[in-house]
């Protein structure tokens, strides 16, 4: 091969290959500032190898050197280039969690794996074992210290790969279904997993262990699992009775286990069982789905169902939006029937029974219990003023002297003066909420005892709401619905009236109220008041619990003002218990106010 002439431009794909060189360089060197963050030591190594054979390992620990390798053909798919992935901050981590993964868990090993020399008595199927063994008990350890670690350690799931099937001895395929045992239904014990997404890797290895082998199996990674770093003698302890209950000899050829050895093995890789065995097919669709789930949760892939979600969202939005607009509209047609004078029926055996039987003068009591109930709204009601800290280039204020010298530095440099070093205090009023309050009264033959309560409550509701410049109104339900206050318009004289009535038509009570006031449009304080025992047709309950629970998802305070210690109150209604007319004011204040309060 001749020498390039002085000066000449070197070939571009030797400056392309210069530069991948360097960036894997430059990517080891990032990996190897957090391994020992990872590990909790400081004097972890870290090397990359590029091998990108089928077979190859993702990452693997050697306890003598102290010394991780990552294997960058593993972590790195799909073409991506080293110099795109930075562990170094939050974002970078979360955008490539494979490789942030992998290097997690050798420093697992490199917190937790304390290994001397293996005893030459031990044997080579109880050293296998000691070494598979290891691998969940290191991430249970990990988590504890650095649980925010999982969701790395999970997407790193798809570098867990199980020895190749090959036409074996049963011993070799019983050894096989515990190795994928323990390394997903022991990282499942450690908290890696889950029990729900190991439940078919569960079944493949029961199909081949029996549930009793398999169960004890499960008894011994679990003891691992509480073993302390560096309790080597209790790890072979354990190791060497899992070889008996798994059967293995020393002899029989047997696949090698775990990273930590990093001893070479045959290997299926974790894209695809080699023979699609079940329990390859099991182990495959877990560790891929666990992982792209993982990678999901962090950004590093779109979501899939992102779309479908969101299309779904916007088509619920749409359905309750038109949903809420047909039920408006059927309140505000409701509103128009009851508050709108008809024409007298000509057959007065079509008329219906009308509640109403009189009129009179409010007392004392009545006009004093108005008065209160309007002074507690109007102090309920008002709203200090804000206070806003504006800035300011020029007096009056208070001077800030940091802003003032980063003023003088900006003029000095003849730059533009966007400094504002005065601060001084603006206040402005807030508004008022406005208050709209709806009362419904039951007129059934039940509610007999308590007319004259109820119609010193709804004079006191209509000339209370007045006093904060808001708008009340009461309709009694029967058999029909009757108006007894109109909206915003308080009657001078308290209206009496019967309850002789057999029926309940509190839906359309309610809805004419919504109509009339507006309740459900989310402005203001907006209360609706329910007069009644509750004791109503279970039709008629469930068309009102769906009502109830409508206007209070629109921020509407349903009140339930109970004369009746038996009263049976709809859900999502608030009790107010109620003896005496005495008593409406300081009841009725409290519930209001907490409304407003809220509002």
């Amino acid at each position: 091969m001749t020498a390039a002439p002085v000066g000449a431009e070197p070939a571009p794909q030797e400056d392309a290959d210069t530069d991948l060189r360097d960036a894997r360089r430059a990517l080891a060197r990032r990996l190897g500032s957090i391994i020992n963050t990872f590990a909790d030591r400081d004097d972890v190594l870290l090397t990359m190898v590029w091998d990108g054979a089928p077979t190859a390992d993702a990452a693997w620990f050697d306890p003598a050197l102290i010394k991780v390798t990552v294997n960058g053909a593993v972590a790195l798919k799909d073409g991506m280039h080293p110099d795109q992935v930075d562990p170094l901050t939050v974002s970078g981590r979360l955008r490539h969690p494979v490789i942030v993964g992998m290097t997690a868990h050798e420093a697992g090993h490199a917190r937790s794996t304390r290994w001397q020399d293996w005893p030459e008595s031990a044997g080579r199927a109880v050293i296998r074992a000691a070494v598979l063994l290891e691998e969940p008990r290191i991430e249970a350890r990990h988590l504890q210290e650095r649980p925010a670690d999982r969701v790395f350690l999970r997407a790193c799931a798809s570098s867990i790969v199980l020895p190749a099937q090959r036409s074996a001895s049963p011993t070799y395929d019983r050894w096989r279904a515990a190795t994928g045992a323990a390394l997903l239904l022991g990282r499942a014990d450690a908290g890696v997993l889950t029990e729900t997404e190991v439940a078919p890797v569960h079944a493949a290895a029961e199909s081949v262990l029996g549930a009793g082998d398999l169960a004890r199996l499960r008894a011994l990674w679990q003891e691992v699992l509480t073993l302390a770093d560096g309790d080597q003698p209790g790890l072979l302890d354990v190791a060497r009775r899992w070889v008996e209950v798994v059967g293995a000899d020393d002899d029989e050829d047997l696949p090698g286990s775990g990273c930590a050895a990093g001893e070479p093995r045959p290997m299926e890789s974790a894209d695809g069982p080699a023979d699609g065995d079940e329990l390859s097919t099991a182990a495959t669709g877990v560790v891929v789905a666990v992982s792209v789930q993982a990678q999901i949760s962090t950004g590093a892939l779109p979501d899939p169902d992102q779309e479908r979600r969101l299309k779904e969202a916007t088509a619920r939005r749409q359905k309750e939006r038109r949903a809420e607009a047909a039920a408006q509209q059927a309140a505000r047609r409701a509103a128009q029937r009851v508050f709108t004078p008809a024409p007298a029926p000509s057959s007065r055996r079509s008329r219906p029974r009308n509640p109403v039987c009189g009129h009179r003068e409010p007392t004392a009591l009545e006009r004093a219990g108005a008065r209160r109930l309007g002074a507690a709204l109007a102090k309920a009601r008002f709203r200090d003023r804000a206070r806003i800290r504006v800035a300011s280039a020029l007096p009056p204020g208070r001077l800030s002297g940091r802003d003032a010298m980063l003023g003088a530095a900006q003029r000095s440099l003849g730059m533009p003066v966007t400094a504002r070093p005065f601060r001084r205090v603006k206040r402005q009023h807030t508004q008022e909420p406005p208050v709209s309050v709806g009362v419904a009264v039951d007129v059934s033959g039940s509610m007999t005892a308590y007319t004259p309560i109820i119609a010193s409550m709804a004079w006191m509701f209509a000339h209370g709401t007045r006093e904060v410049a808001g708008k009340a109104a009461t309709v009694a339900f029967g058999t029909a619905v009757t108006p007894i206050v109109s909206p915003g318009r308080p009657p001078s004289q308290v209206t009496e009236f019967e309850a002789r009535d057999g029926n309940h038509r509190f839906t359309e009570a309610a809805n004419a109220l919504d109509g009339a006031l507006g309740l459900s449009r989310q402005d203001g304080a907006r209360v609706l008041v329910i007069v009644s025992d509750g004791h109503w047709e279970p039709e008629e309950r469930i068309g009102g619990e769906r009502l109830v629970r409508r206007l209070t998802g629109s921020g509407v305070h349903v009140l339930w003002f109970c004369l009746d210690p038996d009263s049976n109150v709809l859900p999502g209604a608030h009790r107010v218990d109620v003896a005496q007319v005495s008593e409406i004011p300081a009841a009725l204040s409290a519930a209001l106010v907490s409304a407003l309060r809220h509002s």
